[in-house]
């Protein structure tokens, strides 16, 4: 191949293309200014209450110009400036090339922050010393040095306007699976870009599609103006706006959504092709600079064999594409030539020849992602599995329905005691119909704990809570039901509601709120990860979770460690159960004993008012109850 002509080819097809560009940003803004002049006729029709087809001549477009020339010349002027304003925004936004690194997330490298000795640290050294290497084979200046590593795939970038302040970014992919020639071909390419003055041009263009964008923008947004409810009359009758002034504003904005549009579409024609230009400018650039053709053209060859480009900067492949070494689209507005056209142009031996370790190193790519697709679907399930796991912690603590027989038993304390004692023995309340499932079973031991409260004594209702424990413990051991009935007795039918209880700072309260979070992680699969989502949620207790401690060794522990979180905060309380929703959502389902200890916690430290609060549906109502 010959380097020196096939750049001489590349810079005459991009000095022909320029023009195009600017002449589609012109005639956007002559567009727009005929549009705004078009608009101002229409108003003046309006306003004068012209027949248009009484008197042609006196009521055209050319004697409402020759009558009032201010006005078509203001139209053209604030298009030419609108147009013109935008265009400069967006250059002076892109024209750093370390803002713009900075933007897309990319690091900068400092030779004196790596080492020697770490194996990522030895690529990134590699990759300084190439630049270094380049700089003196192309005479450009040392440009800043940046890697993206939050993209795997295989891309670079080069940006800036003055090529003594450039900056050239790699992507982690690049790092990891090109070899040193091919990284020498890939940064070469990018340097080209900056010796060549390609940044600069490719801001430029960048700028004036942006200009000729802001007119479909404008147009656009004076649609969205109209978006409300009921008919155009009515709209009309609220805003007072007369229906054909409102018309002459609807046309408006969808012709400037059109010119803006179009405009566009011929402008990012121009932008693609003359980007197309530039690469084949940049590879040709590369090889002299290397003399090493077959090292760039292995490096596409591993992109397009392995589907290596990766993301393409993700959320910024629109607005850096055309910047890009690599970059996927649509063929019409593809920034950049085929791969197997750049491929043929650079080495002989054509697109197919792959050798040995290359064959391997593609192998090893597409083995790769194919593992990080399983991984990202596996996430994907998982996050799936915790939404239905909130979902179903929310729906614990929510009101089951009861019967209205069982309802109305259990207002009469005799009553609820006697339905409350049958709880803990395992029984269905009298007059039950059906199955008894869990939900219902806590709706009922909390409404009866409520009635007890609310209808005795307090000596009666620490008499009570004593039988209830006693009984309880009648088999030695006490189970997640009997736990939640236990605390929620201590709370409402024990303690002594007229002395206030002084409140404590939540990190002090960190490990007796950790040891709690581990109690309810023990019954779920995953007990760590149960306990480190809590940490998500808890904001008031400090930096992050401490190691996972022991759980609650029997019930009593328990009880006590609840008795010194009742001193928290409201809004830590709130953040707690929060916190322990998300440790029994974590494995994506909620049991009985889960639900039947979040209802405890609650309740115990005072705050079931959080959780009924976070089961009210948009209207108020309590959401459905299910049994878990």
């Amino acid at each position: 191949m010959d380097p020196f002509a096939l750049q001489q080819a590349a810079r005459t097809r991009t000095f022909r293309l320029v023009p195009l560009a600017v002449a589609a940003v012109a005639a956007t803004a002559v567009a727009m200014g005929v549009v705004m002049t078009v608009a101002g006729w229409a108003i003046w029709l309006w306003l004068s209450d012209a027949d248009l087809c009484a008197d042609a001549s006196a009521a055209s477009i050319s004697t409402f110009c020759r009558v009032y020339p201010a006005v078509p010349a203001a139209c053209f002027l604030v298009s030419t400036l609108f147009v013109a304003a935008m265009t400069l925004v967006k250059f002076l936004g892109l024209s750093s090339g370390d803002v713009l690194m900075e933007s897309v997330g990319a690091k900068r490298l400092r030779r004196c922050e790596l080492s020697e000795t770490g194996e990522e640290d030895l690529a990134r050294i590699r990759l300084l010393n190439v630049c270094e290497e380049i700089s003196i084979a192309s005479g450009l200046d040392m440009p800043s040095v940046w890697v993206l590593e939050r993209e795997g795939g295989i891309n670079a970038l080069a940006a800036g306007t003055d090529p003594s302040a450039a900056a050239v970014c790699v992507t982690r992919g690049a790092l990891e699976w090109l070899t040193r020639d091919e990284m020498q071909g890939v940064v070469a390419h990018e340097f080209s870009h900056v010796l060549n003055g390609d940044m600069r041009l490719n801001f430029r263009l960048a700028a004036l599609v942006c200009g000729i964008t802001m007119v479909s923008r404008v147009g656009k947004g004076m649609l969205l103006l109209l978006n409300g409810d009921g008919d155009r009359s009515d709209r009309d009758s609220k805003v007072g706006v007369p229906l054909p002034l409102l018309l002459i504003y609807v046309l408006t904005g969808i012709a400037l959504w059109l010119v803006g549009a179009i405009g566009e579409f011929f402008a990012r024609l121009v932008q693609c092709a003359v980007s197309r230009e530039r690469e084949f400018l940049a590879d040709a650039a590369s090889a002299q600079f290397t003399r090493n053709p077959e090292a760039l053209a292995n490096a596409l060859r591993l992109t397009h064999f392995a589907d290596a480009a990766g993301g393409a900067f993700g959320a910024w492949k629109g607005d850096v594409s055309h910047m890009l070494f690599v970059s996927g689209g649509s063929p019409l507005l593809e920034t950049h030539p085929p791969v197997v056209e750049r491929i043929r142009r650079l080495s002989p031996r054509g697109t197919a020849f792959l050798d040995e370790s290359l064959k391997s190193r593609i192998q090893e790519v597409n083995e790769r992602r194919r593992a990080r697709a399983k991984e990202v679907n596996e996430n994907f399930a998982k996050s799936i599995a915790r939404a239905k796991g909130l979902k179903a912690a929310t729906a614990s603590l929510a009101d089951a329905k009861l019967q209205p027989a069982v309802l109305a038993a259990v207002r009469d304390p005799a009553r609820a005691g006697e339905t409350l004692v049958g709880l803990l023995r395992g029984k269905a309340p009298e007059g039950w119909e059906g199955s008894f499932p869990a939900s219902a079973r806590r709706t009922l031991a909390t409404r009866c704990v409520n009635t007890l409260r609310d209808r005795a004594t307090l000596a009666e209702r620490r008499k009570l809570a004593a039988e209830l424990e006693r009984i309880a413990q009648e088999d030695g051991v006490y189970d997640s039901f009997e736990v939640m009935v236990i605390a929620s007795a201590r709370r409402r039918l024990v303690a002594d509601g007229r002395r206030a209880v002084a409140m404590v700072p939540a990190v002090r309260l960190l490990p007796v709120a950790a040891q709690v979070i581990s109690t309810v992680a023990s019954f779920g699969d995953d007990p760590e990860g149960g306990y480190r989502a809590a940490g998500r949620k808890l904001s008031l207790f400090g930096p992050s979770l401490p190691p996972m401690p022991a759980p609650c060794n029997d019930a009593e522990e328990l009880f006590a460690a609840l008795d010194s979180l009742v001193r928290l905060p409201p809004l830590a309380k709130r953040e707690l159960l929060m916190g322990l929703k998300e440790t029994i959502a974590q494995d994506g389902k909620v049991t009985n004993e889960e639900a039947d200890y979040l209802a405890a916690v609650a309740d115990a430290i005072g705050a079931y008012g959080w959780m009924q609060m976070q089961v009210r549906g948009g209207d108020g109502t309590m959401a459905a109850a299910h049994d878990f």
